[in-house]
């Protein structure tokens, strides 16, 4: 595992009130990185915050934003201006399982500002700063859904499509610079994203496990798939024809969600 020490001493990490996101703040904290903890659940986040110093004794900063609000990328900029954010987790985000035209605008929409443009924002903000120190490290947590075409989960693949490209275009144009960026894909996990998402509950991978993946593959290759059933799935769709990719995908998502949104 590269060290994350050598990124600098605070790292940001988006959704970092459950799931994923806690997993990532909680493991960085082992190592003595201070923490600017970012979500939507004030309290949630400030009982995090307070597990943290107490363990680790690190210094934590809770900024309580919703990514899916207008602004909101320049608000968390203006409450860490005075911090110099050496490992940015772009994890926030959030799925809608159902037939497209049966998911709510707002809620496609929401999707979209989440996943795709809050971690471009994001992104954008603080690698400038990493770039001009010659050190850092960004993740962005994409999905086995970017691999392929996913019915009844149209949106949530599409997004997690874009976050994978732009890692990996990301990765090619910083390497040089110092700065490691990675995207993260796993596929089903047990946190709260099945239930959000509408989906029916199936088994899934703990977050620990993904982030010991993903710390595992920063800073030696631009994209690492967590888990062994997932990495030849996502694989083995390059080979496969596009229709029938597109229909075998449908097949499995139409099994885990309501038939009312089929």
């Amino acid at each position: 595992m590269t060290s994350v020490r050598s990124y600098g001493d605070w790292a940001l990490v988006t959704g970092a009130s459950a799931g994923i996101g806690m997993a990532f703040a909680r493991r960085l904290a082992t190592q003595g990185i201070n923490q600017v903890l970012v979500a939507r659940r004030a309290q949630r986040l400030r009982e995090v915050a307070d597990e943290l110093e107490r363990a680790h004794r690190i210094q934590t900063r809770i900024v309580a934003e919703d990514l899916e609000r207008e602004g909101a990328i320049e608000r968390i900029e203006a409450a860490v201006a005075d911090i110099p954010i050496g490992i940015l987790i772009n994890n926030a985000g959030f799925g809608a399982a159902g037939r497209f035209d049966r998911v709510p605008r707002e809620k496609i929409l929401g999707m979209v500002r989440v996943n795709c443009l809050a971690v471009a924002g994001l992104a954008h903000t603080f690698i400038p700063g990493m770039r001009a120190r010659g050190r850092g490290a960004v993740v962005i947590v994409a999905s086995a859904a970017a691999y392929q075409p996913l019915g009844y989960a149209a949106t949530y693949a599409a997004t997690k499509a874009f976050d994978l490209m732009l890692a990996e275009a990301l990765w090619a144009e910083n390497r040089d610079a110092g700065v490691d960026v990675l995207a993260l894909s796993p596929g089903p996990v047990d946190t709260e994203f099945q239930a959000v998402a509408g989906e029916t509950a199936h088994p899934g991978a703990t977050p620990e496990s993904v982030v010991d993946v993903a710390l595992a593959a920063l800073g030696k290759k631009p994209s690492v798939v967590a888990g062994g059933f997932n990495k030849v799935r996502a694989w083995t769709v390059r080979f496969a024809p596009r229709a029938q990719v597109a229909r075998l995908a449908m097949g499995v998502m139409r099994g885990r969600i309501p038939e009312a949104m089929r």
